[in-house]
């Protein structure tokens, strides 16, 4: 069973992670994001690249929407929080 609960995963701001200001640019939040999903799955023992490989599973991204509250700098830490919030239908 997969678990519900938010799982919470860090990452620092590295250099390359920004722009000429020194702010992440926009599109390296959805990295992060994908790193944390990444790792939320290694938390429950779930290897992507087996399940792809025996199972035919994939975790699949239909849909992003992103309202910036903040910039991060670099040297920052964020935290990440990945959570489940429903199974649905797939095909």
């Amino acid at each position: 069973m997969v678990s519900h609960l938010p799982f919470k995963w860090s990452v620092r701001i590295y250099f390359e992670d920004t722009d000429s200001g020194g702010v992440v640019y926009h599109s390296n939040y959805l990295k992060f994001m994908e790193r944390a999903r990444t790792e939320w799955l290694r938390s429950l023992d779930l290897n992507q690249a087996d399940l792809k490989k025996k199972d035919k599973i994939m975790f699949v991204v239909a849909k992003v929407n992103i309202d910036y509250k903040k910039a991060a700098s670099f040297n920052d830490e964020l935290d990440i929080e990945t959570s489940l919030d429903n199974i649905g239908a797939s095909r």
